[in-house]
């Protein structure tokens, strides 16, 4: 009987640590969703994103058309003396959502390098669902919680413009927010070595 699987993707995550180690190089949603399908039953695939405004609506109409059930909020504006960030957090909601379909897994497919969702994967793996962290730049915490982890590969990524068949567009810039984001997660320590210090000790 094929496995039952969950996908829960982090779009900014994915865009961040992606462009960092890719050289600004975008994801290919439905060769990762492929890659995925090969696994078993795929039940639900969520992507979780922010806009500003609709500046995303093309690409959130090309996830929906992938197979993925789109999931957008606006995001919040955090100012101090220094400097100005926006940030639209969605540990919480991915979190809650695995809870409410946790017994209708066997696997979970968990697309963000985020070591804060560490005791989730330690969660469910405690109720007996697998869990596959397939993201770029995963954080050590990930790694060590997770039953397995796919690093990206340069594959699974939209062509490049000299290729011969053309990217799909609509992704939106800058992760659908205007300005500066604040992302958690890719793993100071890949090979790649342009992946950024981002505070968090992995």
């Amino acid at each position: 009987m094929a496995k039952r699987i969950g996908v829960f993707v982090d779009i900014s995550n994915l865009y961040y640590c992606i462009g960092k180690k890719f050289d600004n190089r975008k994801l290919d949603y439905g060769n990762y969703l492929a890659f995925i399908k090969d696994m078993g039953d795929v039940q639900h695939a969520i992507a979780y994103g922010a806009q500003m405004g609709n500046e995303a609506t093309g690409f959130i109409h090309c996830l929906r058309q992938l197979g993925f059930d789109p999931k957008y909020k606006t995001p919040k504006n955090y100012h101090n003396k220094t400097n100005f960030k926006r940030k639209a957090d969605w540990d919480v909601g991915i979190a809650m959502d695995i809870v409410r379909m946790i017994d209708r897994l066997d696997l979970i497919i968990l697309g963000t390098a985020d070591g804060d969702l560490t005791p989730l994967v330690e969660w469910a793996k405690e109720r007996g669902v697998d869990v596959i962290i397939l993201a770029c730049g995963i954080s050590r915490e990930l790694k060590d919680a997770a039953t397995k982890y796919i690093e990206i590969p340069e594959s699974m990524l939209e062509r490049q413009k000299d290729d011969k068949q053309p990217a799909v567009k609509g992704q939106p810039d800058a992760r659908g927010i205007n300005g500066e984001s604040e992302v958690e997660g890719c793993d100071r320590e890949e090979e790649s070595g342009n992946i950024p210090d981002t505070g968090e000790d992995n």
